[in-house]
């Protein structure tokens, strides 16, 4: 057994930092094009039963044929202009004495789209971001679970099955997550699936998927392109491009 010797920030100095609010007077792309300054980042995009995550520093952030597009070695995500109307700074997650500091962008109805999750702690995002004026708001109620237990996956789960085969033949696939036409891809290997917590889980060192047991009744394909329905016949928009 060994001893984290890691220093751990004083818990009282975390709380006086910990808040809830709303980038004002700014348009969501000027925030956007500060990303490159933030250090490592997850940007994630949340579906209704799936999380796809890319971790990793920005190196650009550009406007091409109408989108924003941002790029970097583990971060790969386009989003047409005007999709994304506002953007709420929250800081309120801390693990083992170290915040970590989160942007919701957001569209017009207040549906998150997109997040940007600082991973290296708060002082590469209060950088960032210092010149711009913020107004408070309620943090967000924690969820809460309940008494439910944690969902079984079934070894025949459509979600299991269909991504198992690549892990199986190590053929190099694309998984994308579309939101509001936002789109976030990984292009790799998938070299395991963990079954864990009630989501199927493919996980490397720059891209995190975490599908919800259940939440793929099947899979429509079109050419190379499989997309993800749930059992009412709808996409959940979560795709994988492979031969």
């Amino acid at each position: 057994m060994t001893t984290d010797t890691t220093p751990q920030a004083d818990p009282q100095a975390n709380d006086a930092l910990k808040g809830r609010w709303a980038l004002k007077d700014v348009q969501p792309e000027t925030v956007l094009d500060l990303l490159p300054g933030m250090d490592r980042v997850m940007i994630a995009i949340r579906g209704g039963n799936f999380i796809h995550e890319r971790l990793g520093t920005v190196d650009s952030v550009s406007s091409n044929d109408g989108n924003i597009v941002i790029k970097g070695a583990e971060q790969d995500i386009t989003v047409p202009e005007n999709t994304l109307q506002s953007v709420v700074l929250d800081i309120s997650t801390e693990m083992r004495g170290k915040l970590y500091p989160r942007l919701e962008f957001q569209g017009a109805d207040g549906t998150r789209i997109m997040s940007v999750t600082g991973l290296e702690g708060i002082n590469p995002f209060d950088a960032a971001l210092s010149s711009l004026s913020r107004s408070a708001i309620d943090l967000a109620p924690v969820p809460t679970r309940g008494d439910d237990p944690t969902p079984e996956i079934a070894p025949d789960d459509p979600g299991l099955t269909f991504l198992s085969q690549f892990s199986d033949n190590k053929d190099p696939v694309q998984i994308r997550a579309l939101c509001a036409d936002a789109v976030q891809r990984w292009d790799g290997v998938i070299e395991k699936i963990v079954p864990m917590g009630g989501h199927i889980n493919v996980m490397t060192s720059g891209f995190h998927l975490h599908l919800a047991a259940g939440a793929v009744a099947h899979w429509e394909s079109d050419g190379g392109i499989h997309r993800a329905m749930d059992d009412s016949g709808h996409p959940i928009g979560l795709e994988v491009v492979a031969p």
